[in-house]
């Protein structure tokens, strides 16, 4: 439900997120370029940025600020080539050691899972907090964590060295996900670090 999605983004943006990333693996081409393109439009709003999971192709069509590739998508350097230096483009990572040499063109590197995810359930083990910050240590980048994060886990996430927390599965379950929002914005800033939190 293209509706849904796109009043969901407007909702986390407007209380505070930084960033949201759509994640369409099954949509198509069409279908996915046009809901970025909704997501883009309904985020300029409330100063908000898109990114696009996979497709720097997407991302150009739609007019999204970047892309966010895996090891299996485009390379980092042609979705650069392609997006232009203005683009965000964030690349994921598994452990500390490609933490350390993702492609130089990347903005930030994600590193997960963190902790067991609904969403990658059977596909990669639970790295957990200790590897999580091996893995900041190599990089002065920022780390994204993703992975099984909830408003609980988040302070100890960010004082692994994550610079944000990407969260899925705890703002799709939230009764008010704009009030969550508020409260990993909160937590985030009574540890007194001013990067971005979510």
């Amino acid at each position: 439900d293209r509706r849904r999605v796109v009043a969901l983004a407007a909702a986390v943006a407007d209380a505070g997120a930084v960033v949201v990333q759509l994640r369409a693996k099954t949509l198509g081409a069409g279908a996915f370029t046009d809901t970025a393109a909704a997501l883009v439009a309904a985020l300029d709003e409330c100063g908000g940025r898109l990114l696009v999971n996979d497709r720097a192709d997407v991302a150009l069509a739609a007019g999204a600020a970047g892309v966010h590739l895996g090891d299996e998508d485009l390379p980092v350097d042609e979705a650069r080539r392609l997006l232009g230096d203005a683009a965000t483009i964030g690349y994921s990572t598994h452990a500390p050691a490609e933490t350390a040499r993702a492609p130089a063109a990347a903005d930030y590197v994600a590193f997960g899972p963190v902790f067991d995810s609904p969403t990658k359930a059977g596909v990669r083990a639970a790295r957990g907090l200790e590897r999580l910050a091996d893995a900041a240590a190599t990089t002065e980048r920022p780390v994204v964590a993703i992975g099984g994060i909830d408003l609980e886990r988040a302070a100890s996430v960010w004082r692994a060295g994550a610079s944000s927390v990407a969260v899925i599965s705890d703002l799709a379950r939230a009764p008010d996900p704009a009030e969550l929002v508020r409260a990993y914005l909160d937590r985030h800033a009574r540890l007194g670090d001013p990067t971005d939190a979510c």
